[in-house]
């Protein structure tokens, strides 16, 4: 799906309160704070950031709401706004430098802990069925980062070695790629087997290798509904023989590799298409939230997608969180991260014997946020002031439709950087000006439970892109049985972009969260079964009675903001924004801090805060 400026000022009108004093903006939010009855892992629908956890943040940013001033009730060693992988760890971290007797309070405003590091379960005749709903991946850069290391080794992992490693039913049964063009973008709906610039992507992890087998991607482009031109150009660029910056050599070739766009080299230097550029388009929405017209040749050659001859090695990039170097350690991703981060802070939270049980084990929510225990974790609950006072800081924060104030020695901020000068308006200007231009990558990560796979076991396929289509991205994860008559997870990726418009990163970014907020589920759910439907049908797929659930993770504030080389920003590659610390006993954690959406970022930024607080 595509969005135009249109649809950013609509979406824009649409996902704010407008005209709401601040007391009706307070009672709009959901209720909270009354036992659990649900269980918010296994909630469908909308989830990600889900209606009600915006509210109160886009009054404070959008509308300069103002919010009377009340008494604190509560007091703690340590607030942490932010109940993230980033707010977890600082949490942990602080108790290892002060004490495992401080008390803690931790809040954040959906209403499960985790941040991105969500979890979604199913139940399909019987069986669960367990998945993440956002960050899920340990990124390659984990094993080398000292915090990490340090966070996983108290938890019982190392760093260097997954938990468990689960067969692929899949690949025992041939099931490999494929790719579906539709007819509005390349002439025809076609399906054709495999998959080679991907199954090349897959191959090279982060590491030099050669392109696709010439054999498979002939046979593959002999059957793309693409013109003899693309397909000739497509060949030459994928068999890496050819320079097609020939008059550049060393800085001059590192120099242009970094700010020119992918997109533009296809179509100027490799002779591509309109047709063929489609085909390449979306390759790095995974990886980057932005399409070849947003990333540059150097960040298309970090996750593997062809440039030609004379190109640097795809070394990878450290700060993906999400690239061919990454590997999933749980079935839901980093959320059993953040749920052995809880249960070491609240043990009565759940019984977990050995890491790799954690993914079954059953937790009670209910036990989050008791009276007397040390460490409290308050869902549901959006801070909207953060108030310095000498040696202690007032937090304001509405939860169950009332404004609550407590008062900490420490507070560690671990929300979205953008937020922060809402909340601190006491910041020095030049950090405010840095927080205020965050511009979070939004995307969706859509699950789908199935009562069975039949239909991808009679194409042969566990993967399928679909270059421009809503969801460019569809694979079967790991199921319930091995047989096609058990059920499943569909995994489902839709980016919202703004291709060919030459835009800046951070406007992309803007315009695509307003149109994730100005759409409501229905037209998701509209969305997800037709293309569903569209793909599979012929193989006698109907989504009426295939789906038994939809989960939306819609995330409008996702992947943190990457420095963008297209934009003149040549941040060091391992380095954080400067200047992004707080002031006095207000420190500042959240992998937004290091411009990575990645877990290394979102540990060591948590550890970093801790340990700038003053003893």
């Amino acid at each position: 799906m595509t969005i135009t400026r249109r649809d950013f000022l609509n979406g824009t009108a649409l996902a704010i309160a407008a005209g709401l004093a601040p007391a009706q903006l307070l009672h709009a939010q959901p209720r909270a704070g009354a036992p659990a009855a649900a269980y918010p892992p296994a909630l469908t629908g909308l989830r990600g950031n889900h209606a009600g956890t915006y509210t109160l943040a886009h009054s404070l940013a959008r509308e300069g709401a103002k919010y009377p001033a009340v008494l604190a009730r509560e007091a703690f060693d340590l607030v942490v706004v932010g109940g993230g992988l980033s707010g977890l760890a600082a949490a942990w971290f602080y108790r290892r430098r002060f004490g495992a007797n401080r008390r803690i309070l931790i809040l954040d405003n959906h209403d499960d802990f985790g941040g991105h590091a969500k979890r979604n379960e199913f139940t399909v005749r019987g069986k669960r069925l367990v998945t993440y709903g956002g960050s899920a991946e340990m990124p390659a850069s984990a094993a080398g980062d000292a915090a990490v290391r340090e966070l996983l080794a108290g938890l019982g992992l190392d760093a260097a070695r997954p938990p468990a490693a689960s067969a692929d039913p899949y690949a025992a049964l041939g099931m490999g790629r494929a790719v579906f063009f539709d007819a509005e973008h390349f002439g025809r709906d076609q399906w054709v087997a495999g998959d080679p610039f991907g199954e090349a992507i897959d191959a090279r992890s982060g590491a030099r290798a050669g392109g696709p087998d010439a054999a498979a991607l002939s046979r593959f482009l002999d059957r793309a509904p693409l013109p003899a031109a693309d397909r000739a150009a497509l060949a030459r660029l994928a068999a890496g023989t050819t320079d097609y910056l020939p008059a550049l050599s060393g800085a001059e070739r590192s120099a242009a590799l970094r700010t020119m766009r992918y997109a533009a080299f296809l179509r100027d230097k490799a002779g591509i298409g309109l047709a063929g550029q489609r085909f390449l388009r979306s390759r790095s929405l995974d990886a980057y939230a932005l399409d070849a017209d947003g990333i540059s040749v150097a960040d298309a050659i970090a996750i593997g997608l062809p440039a030609g001859a004379n190109m640097p090695a795809p070394a990878g990039n450290a700060r993906l969180g999400k690239s061919p170097g990454s590997r999933l350690w749980f079935a839901d991703g980093n959320a059993s991260l953040a749920r052995l981060l809880v249960q070491s802070l609240i043990p009565g939270v759940a019984r977990v014997a050995a890491p790799a049980q954690v993914v079954s084990a059953a937790f009670d929510y209910g036990r989050l946020d008791r009276e007397g225990d040390p460490v409290r974790l308050r869902l549901n609950s959006t801070a909207i002031a953060v108030e310095p006072d000498g040696p202690i800081t007032r937090v304001t924060y509405g939860f169950s439709g009332n404004l609550h104030r407590v008062e900490a020695r420490h507070v560690v901020l671990a929300g979205y950087n953008m937020m922060i000068p809402y909340l601190l308006p006491s910041l020095p200007a030049q950090q405010k000006a840095t927080l205020h231009n965050e511009a979070k990558a939004p995307l969706v990560y859509t699950k789908v439970a199935l009562d069975h796979w039949q239909a991808f076991a009679a194409l042969r396929t566990r993967r399928i892109h679909a270059p421009a289509m809503p969801y460019t991205d569809l694979w079967l994860e790991p199921p319930g049985g091995r047989e096609p008559s058990d059920p499943a997870v569909l995994h489902m990726l839709y980016v919202p972009t703004v291709p060919d418009s030459g835009m800046p990163a951070r406007d992309r970014f803007r315009a695509g969260r307003a149109l994730l907020l100005g759409t409501p589920f229905d037209a998701m759910e509209r969305d997800i079964r037709a293309q569903l439907d569209r793909m599979l049908g012929h193989q006698g797929f109907a989504s009426k009675d295939v789906i038994r659930g939809i989960t939306v993770n819609r995330w409008a504030h996702g992947y943190s903001y990457m420095p963008d080389s297209l934009a003149g920003e040549n941040v060091a590659p391992e380095a954080a924004w400067p200047g992004l610390a707080g002031v006095g006993n207000i420190s500042i954690a959240n992998s937004d801090n290091a411009g990575s959406p990645s877990l290394t970022a979102a540990v060591a930024q948590g550890k970093r805060a801790v340990e700038r607080l003053p003893g």
